[in-house]
């Protein structure tokens, strides 16, 4: 199975198409979004994607060491990060990439760094085993 088809099955919430009305906040506990447009997976992994009015401006902003990306034409994306102490990673996407379908002047967030009104984990997490094959170290 591929890394793709892997993700699509464990994210719990429509890849392909979005809607208007899910709350999405940071662990802790911030709001960063209402409503989504659908779930990129690219090379590399889960996106989720948000138009312009679906974010919510005053709980972002750029960092200072990202300030140079803004109305540069070297960078590919703007990077935002939430105000509170999980710090989420925002991309505003400004120039096409090869390795995921981003559209220009989306905003995409990590779906590990979220969570919604009704779900702590958008993804389900990988269940490592906790037993231990101890016979293949001797």
């Amino acid at each position: 199975m591929s890394d793709r088809t892997e993700y699509r099955i464990r994210l719990k919430i429509p890849v392909d198409s979005g809607d208007s009305t899910t709350k999405f906040f940071t662990k802790c506990e911030t709001p960063v979004a209402v409503g989504y447009q659908r779930i990129v997976i690219g090379g590399r992994g889960p996106y989720i994607e948000f138009s312009e009015n679906q974010i919510i401006r005053k709980n972002i902003h750029v960092p200072t060491s990202e300030l140079w990306r803004l109305g540069n034409n070297i960078s590919f994306y703007n990077e935002y990060r939430t105000r509170d102490a999980c710090n989420v990673k925002i991309y505003f996407q400004k120039k096409p990439v090869n390795y995921a379908d981003y559209k220009l002047d989306c905003y995409y967030i990590s779906p590990f760094d979220l969570k919604t009104e009704h779900l702590d984990a958008i993804i389900k997490s990988i269940k490592q085993s906790t037993v231990f094959d101890t016979e293949k170290f001797f």
